[in-house]
């Protein structure tokens, strides 16, 4: 299933992060593609939001992960600024992704190989300066809905 969302505003965009997340469970990884400024961070704001975490929430850029506590433990990784996968492998990337938190990862292009099958994959496009396209889909055979 696929569903496509547009967004008139970063607001409006944290609306849509808090929606997603009613449909998140345990053990979920979230794959967020798309150009640098199309909303990715947030769109995770706005999960966080929907886990009741409210602040302090902000692009990991500089330390590839930050790691918020509500209801599930969330992962957010950023993976910009990542230069070899070898770095993410030294961290032991794989323990946060078979955990039973719920992982957010930003620029998951950069390691695609290294991404579970089944995951929720989220694609943030620039409409315009304020406006985005929000494309989510699961690559699995998991079965939700979204409004």
């Amino acid at each position: 299933m696929k569903k496509k969302f547009h967004s008139k505003s970063a607001k409006e965009t944290m609306k849509h992060g808090e929606e997603f997340a009613k449909i998140l469970k345990q053990g979920d990884i979230v794959a967020f593609y798309g150009e640098l400024g199309s909303g990715k961070t947030t769109m995770i704001k706005g999960i966080c939001k929907g886990f009741g975490v409210e602040k302090g929430v902000k692009s990991p850029s500089f330390v590839f992960l930050r790691i918020y506590k509500a209801q599930y433990t969330l992962y957010h990784f950023d993976f910009y600024r990542l230069k070899r996968k070898e770095e993410l492998i030294n961290v032991g990337y794989d323990e946060f992704f078979y955990d039973s938190g719920i992982v957010l990862l930003e620029w998951a292009d950069r390691i695609e190989d290294l991404l579970p099958e089944s995951r929720f994959e989220v694609v943030m496009k620039i409409s315009n300066e304020n406006e985005r396209e929000i494309h989510i889909s699961h690559t699995g055979r998991r079965v939700w809905s979204m409004q």
